[in-house]
Formats: structure tokens, sequence, C-alpha cells
């Protein structure tokens, strides 16, 4: 299944003190299959994320895929749009829903005590190396009795509760940290698929940070009308046709800089552009 990564970035120099005008804050779908952005909608100055992922999610069709979102798009009425447009979700739960991480988390206790089964509790683990360090992510999802659940806390299409615990080991100083996450899903046992797709939902930090560091957006001042909104959509495409272009052996900075120079490079991106449409 396609893992569709929705989160919000502000364009944090675009704020106009003049004309009391918001810095420009938007809310990306980012495919972590095609590396792009499908969608995105700029937040209403007097609203915030939990209004702009539902118009968002609307915009696409997501048929078939697994929606991740952060704990600011832990809510009940978008779950429930989710499962409605025929889609799975993975919601990271954190102290917004405090109280039914607590149920959760008492309810994964109870199956520990009776002894987990292999028919409602699945694990995967995983270990990679690089960059000095060891990191070990070990992940549980558990099938949830709604029954037992509290009747605010039966969330549509709610399945498992998934549970990752990140282990790293610095090679260099022996040093150890351990943090542990949790999440709800609509998916049933799978725990690949589930650490893969939390795994996944990172690529749209690496994309906000694409943003920040070779394109400068955090750095623009461009605030009139709506221009902030039509160059936060422009960097976005460019971004895409680096991606998707495999003519240059080179990083994206090195691709921006060859892009201003050379104009047959140039025409090459423009017209895979007009391909991927």
């Amino acid at each position: 299944m396609a893992v569709l990564a929705s989160d919000g970035k502000t364009a944090r120099r675009s704020f106009s003190t003049k004309n009391r005008k918001n810095a420009l804050h938007a809310v990306s779908a980012w495919s972590c299959q095609h590396q792009l952005v499908l969608g995105q909608t700029a937040v209403d100055a007097k609203t915030n994320e939990m209004t702009a992922i539902p118009e968002l999610l609307a915009l696409l069709d997501i048929e078939n895929s697994i929606i991740t979102l952060d704990a600011m798009g832990c809510q009940k009425e978008i779950a429930k749009q989710i499962i409605q447009q025929k889609a799975d979700y993975i919601l990271a739960l954190k102290g917004n829903h405090s109280g039914m991480q607590a149920e959760l988390e008492a309810w994964w206790h109870k199956c520990q005590r009776e002894g987990l089964s292999s028919e409602i509790y699945a694990k995967h683990e995983e270990v990679s190396a690089g960059h000095g360090r060891i990191e070990t992510r070990i992940c549980e999802q558990l099938l949830i009795d709604k029954k037992w659940l509290a009747k605010e806390y039966r969330w549509s299409g709610l399945n498992s509760i998934i549970k990752i615990t990140a282990q790293v080991h610095e090679k260099n100083s022996g040093k150890e940290t351990k943090e542990t996450r949790w999440y709800i899903s609509s998916l049933q046992l799978g725990a690949e698929q589930a650490l893969g797709a939390v795994r996944d939902h990172w690529q749209v930090e690496s994309m906000h940070w694409v943003l920040d560091m070779t394109f400068r957006e955090d750095e623009s001042r461009i605030r009139k009308g709506r221009g902030p909104l039509a160059f936060n959509v422009m960097r976005k495409m460019a971004m895409a046709l680096f991606k998707q272009d495999k003519s240059k052996s080179a990083s994206m900075a090195a691709k921006k800089k060859m892009v201003g120079l050379d104009d047959k490079y140039r025409s090459t991106l423009l017209e895979s552009g007009i391909k991927m449409r």
C-alpha cells in the first residue's frame, strides 16, 4: 500500500508586520513512493492544521493508501474521514490524547499479563548502522478489543495500537539512548508494514529540510499578495523535477546551480515535468 505522509510547514519570513499578515503555513501530502507533493492546503490565519488536514484529504484520491499524521492530526473526525475515503491510517499518539494513551497502554499490559497470542500480536525488528551509530528499531503491533475501551475512544476503523522502541548506540562515546513512541492504526497485524510506514513518514520532514537548506525558503522575504504560496508551490515542483531526474548524478543543490547555467539541462527537466503530468 502507498504511504501518504501529511505535515505542515511555515515559511517563517513570509509575514508582514505592515499589513498584519501572518507567515504562510501550508499542509502538504507527500507521496513516499513517488517522492513528490500530491497536494497542499494553506492554513487560514484564524484556523490551524486540524481544519486544513480534512480539506487536503478531501482533494485527494487516497483509496487503498496509508495516511500517516503526527500528533496534531490525531483527531477522531480525521480518522473517520480517512476510513470514509477507503484508506487506512497510522496516527501518532502523544500528550494531546493522554487519556486514550493511558487506556491503550493499560490494554497492552493486560494482554501481556495474560500472554500475547500470535493471532492478536505481531513483532518486527530492524537494525541499521551508519554515521557512527547503531540503531535498533522494534515494532510491536497489538489488536484492540474496542469493547474494552471507553466509548469516547472507539474511533472509526481503530483496529490496533503500535509501539515502536528505538535504541541507539553511539560507537565513539558508548552512549545509549532509548525512546518509545505509540501510534493508533486502522491496520491489522503487519508489524513490518507498520514500521515501514512510520519510517516513511519522516520523508516529509526531509522535504521540509530541502525547502529550507537548498531552496532557502525560510530566508525568503516574498510576502506580497499570494506570492509566498505561489513560490512555495514552484519550489515543490522544482524539487519533484530534481528528484525524478536521472540524467545527472549530483546533489539537488548542485542540480539547482546547473539548471541556471545549462539551457539544455533546463529543457530536459521541463520536458520530464510535462511527461510526469
